[in-house]
């Protein structure tokens, strides 16, 4: 029976892939034990989540208190219109949202010991090697397990796609509720206003999508196909990304005392609360859930960012311009809320607006741009698929 090496970057002593021909003349892959390291990766992934919400909870206060204090100094005093401006949002802002910037912050902080634990092997590493670079070479991990990023031909292409499909779906669904009097215009659509919230939302779009594609599809992903087959990896990552986006502060949320050091812990306790709520569960989880595997489907099947970073920023692009423009009727009865919520998000038709997007890509990516993976055979120098 022939063997193939596995280097998968993570130490030169690994287990092999063996490779038989059954009697129909098809290869066969036999999978090696799940590597400790991988598993150990993902670990580390999980606890710098739970400690970035936790680091959170304890600096949450203290940046309230920083936030107001700052306000009180710098509107009392003749300072320049820059630090006014800021010291305003400081003034105006409500614990929820020193609550999302202690969030940010804690992410910062925790991500270089996450690098560096990342990167604690026997044999040392560099950062180009590592399931953290945006891409990874061909020889960094074994395709049959795991999944390096490439460069495609027609990456451009691939991004223009993603985006006009995810908007130009939005598009259709917003004209659809039109249609049905469910939505009103908070302003005359007249060209100037549309153009300038399309404006205000293509930069934070492919700017936010690029960001959370890197991190998400393109590191997290990384290290969660090294551990897991490509199935259990994919959902396992999307499950995070829906948990991770959900567990934000419910709006309007208020503690019981901002400045104690109490205050951010009481926050989670209202953030964890939001899974009690099967409705809010059902309009967002599950929404968020779609997105991911829809995101995560999209990188693996392409082996690149493009068209995931393209679906993104269109789905980002199309909600940020019609929240500016429209908004839900408030005299709808309730019983319409099951079907199209009080948000662009929330209900049935946006989840079978997610799930034709799907379905759109899965024929895109297994009948129109399929990805051949080939291992070559030990004895004979012939390639194959797994």
């Amino acid at each position: 029976m022939p063997f193939v090496p596995l280097h998968i970057g993570v130490s030169d002593r690994q287990p092999e892939i063996p490779i038989s021909n059954s009697h129909c003349g098809k290869i066969t892959l036999i999978y090696p034990p799940v590597q400790k390291t991988a598993l150990a990766d993902v670990a580390k992934v999980l606890a710098y989540i739970v400690g970035s919400f936790i680091l959170a909870a304890l600096i949450s206060a203290p940046l309230y208190e920083m936030g107001k204090g700052f306000a009180d100094v710098a509107l009392n005093k003749d300072t320049a219109d820059e630090l006014k401006w800021l010291a305003q949002k400081a003034e105006d802002a409500e614990f929820t949202r020193y609550f999302k910037r202690a969030l940010m912050l804690a992410a910062v902080i925790l991500l270089f010991p996450l690098i560096y634990a990342l990167r604690l092997r026997s044999d040392p590493r560099k950062l180009g090697n590592t399931p953290w670079s945006i891409y990874l070479p061909p020889e960094a991990i074994a395709p049959a397990y795991g999944q390096p990023l490439q460069k495609p031909r027609w990456g451009i292409l691939q991004l223009l796609t993603g985006f006009l499909l995810t908007s130009g779906l939005f598009l259709i669904m917003v004209w659809f509720l039109f249609y049905l009097n469910w939505f009103n215009w908070t302003a005359p659509p007249t060209k100037d206003a549309v153009l300038a919230a399309s404006k205000k939302a293509i930069t934070p779009a492919f700017f936010a999508s690029l960001i959370e594609e890197i991190l998400f599809r393109g590191a997290l992903l990384g290290i969660f196909l090294r551990a897991f087959r490509p199935s259990i990896a994919i959902i396992s990552l999307s499950f995070l990304f829906a948990a991770v986006h959900f567990l934000q502060p419910p709006s309007g949320a208020q503690v019981t005392d901002p400045t104690s050091i109490k205050a951010g812990f009481e926050m989670l306790r209202l953030i964890g609360e939001r899974f009690l709520q099967p409705q809010l569960v059902l309009y967002e989880f599950v929404a968020l859930f779609i997105v991911g595997l829809i995101l995560a489907y999209s990188r693996f099947g392409t082996a690149s960012l493009w068209l995931p970073i393209g679906l993104h920023a269109g789905w980002v692009f199309s909600l940020k311009m019609f929240n500016r423009l429209a908004e839900r009727r408030s005299d709808l009865p309730k019983e319409y809320d099951l079907y199209m919520g009080h948000k662009m998000t929330e209900g049935l038709m946006p989840l079978g607006t997610l799930v034709i997007t799907a379905g759109i890509i899965a024929i895109y990516i297994r009948g129109l741009h399929p990805v051949k993976t080939k291992a070559p055979l030990a004895e004979s120098g012939e390639t194959t698929e797994p």
